[in-house]
């Protein structure tokens, strides 16, 4: 996703052939795990409805995380 700073909204880099919610809460989730597993760093932006995905992501991986509440139904997130 890229935010316009201009306009301040989001845009999809890479639209999904999909607008089923529950693809794109996978997607997210499925990204942010494979980052964990490489032993990556860890950050991003994300939807507010896999705040509890993220909590059992870091409960899986043995690691903290924190997040930001953002407005307009999005997170920050950061494992550490």
């Amino acid at each position: 996703m890229s935010v316009d700073p201009v306009e301040n909204h989001m845009d999809l880099i890479c639209p999904f052939d999909s607008d089923d919610p529950e693809f794109v809460r996978g997607f997210e989730i499925g990204a942010l795990w494979e980052r964990l597993k490489a032993g990556m760093p860890c950050e991003a932006m994300i939807h507010a409805a896999n705040a509890e995905m993220v909590i059992r992501l870091a409960e899986a991986s043995s690691v903290g995380f924190s997040a930001e509440d953002l407005g307009g139904d999005w997170i920050q997130v950061e494992f550490n």
